[in-house]
């Protein structure tokens, strides 16, 4: 297809995927490294683990979602795909710079939606798929931060009854809370990414552009592999800054807070990653160990630093959907 040379779509999505390390990955280590379960590349490890079985055991269904349902970015071509792309990078590179856990997934719809907009009209953008995936999110949201109070209750009712075995049991469930917290994102945040390498991939055969056609879209091993490789130098690189503030910045979290709401959000985010929807895991996981932290005492979390992510979370989309729209239209001049 015509189009901006191949390696620069490739290079666009890798620098996506590394950006998913900084954002989601700092994210998640932020619980992990907080609760001193793990340092910052115990935790990384345990992460990039259940990570690499997410695709696998769940499945695509939200690569598919991110390429077909927002805009149809296989139609609207390798120029449109680019300048999306590097909208959603360059507003989550800004987000981290600030130090702010922000979503990976409203950055790409955000910008997805806002390229389509800009190159070929608001016909180009699917609204009630577009609709339907930000409902997603806003449920997943919620459904992380009701899951992570009430999972924080529950645990200190077993702690309670355990007794002096309350310390060994905490120690012993959080690698299995962190392969969770990994596993979500690799069913769902990674899927993102492995969108965006299996359509350049498409692209670039017959049978690939066929099944395009046809709203199909062959997956490749390596897409998978690049996405988590990505994701993987995104937490080694930059993923502590936001694993500060998430883990020290939000309240000072304890064993219990953290394994709480790593189940929670774990299991929320692989429920959706199984019915399709692109949600965020890294935002799923700040939500509920927020919730468990308010659940143990309403004015523990830090509700200045709160506003602040809350901020950053509402201006993400709008702000990468007029940043990739700007850059389409001028394209088209």
């Amino acid at each position: 297809m015509q189009g901006p040379p191949t390696w620069t779509l490739f290079s666009a999505a890798a620098a996506y995927s590394v950006l998913c390390g900084f954002e989601v990955g700092g994210s998640l280590l932020g619980g992990l490294v907080a609760a001193r379960a793990f340092t910052l590349l115990g935790g990384a490890l345990v992460l990039l683990c259940g990570a690499a079985a997410g695709p696998w055991l769940v499945g695509t269904g939200v690569a598919h979602t991110i390429v077909f349902a927002v805009v149809a970015l296989p139609r609207l071509g390798p120029s449109v795909y680019l300048e999306a792309v590097v909208a959603a990078i360059l507003v989550l590179g800004f987000c981290w710079w600030r130090g702010l856990p922000t979503s990976t997934t409203l950055a790409l719809v955000g910008a997805l939606a806002g390229a389509g907009f800009g190159a070929a009209g608001p016909h180009a953008v699917v609204w009630d798929q577009l609709w339907q995936v930000m409902g997603s999110m806003v449920l997943a949201l919620v459904a992380g931060a009701v899951a992570g109070g009430t999972a924080w209750r529950l645990l200190r009712l077993v702690l309670r009854r355990i007794g002096d075995g309350a310390g060994t049991l905490l120690r012993g469930l959080q690698p299995a809370s962190g392969f969770l917290q990994g596993f979500a994102y690799g069913s769902n945040d990674a899927e993102k990414a492995v969108g965006l390498f299996a359509l350049v991939s498409a692209w670039n055969t017959a049978s690939g552009r066929a099944a395009l056609v046809a709203g199909h879209m062959p997956v490749p091993a390596w897409a998978v592999w690049a996405a988590l490789l990505g994701f993987a130098a995104g937490m080694a690189v930059g993923g502590a800054k936001v694993a500060r503030t998430v883990g020290f910045g939000l309240y000072r979290v304890r064993a219990g807070d953290a394994l709480a709401a790593q189940f929670a959000a774990g299991l929320t985010v692989v429920a959706a990653a199984a019915l399709g929807s692109p949600v965020s895991s890294g935002q799923t996981a700040t939500a509920a160990l927020l919730a468990a932290g308010a659940a143990r005492r309403l004015s523990l979390p830090r509700w200045s630093l709160v506003s602040r992510i809350g901020l950053a979370w509402l201006i993400t989309l709008p702000l990468s959907a007029a940043l990739a729209a700007a850059m389409a239209k001028l394209a088209t001049l």
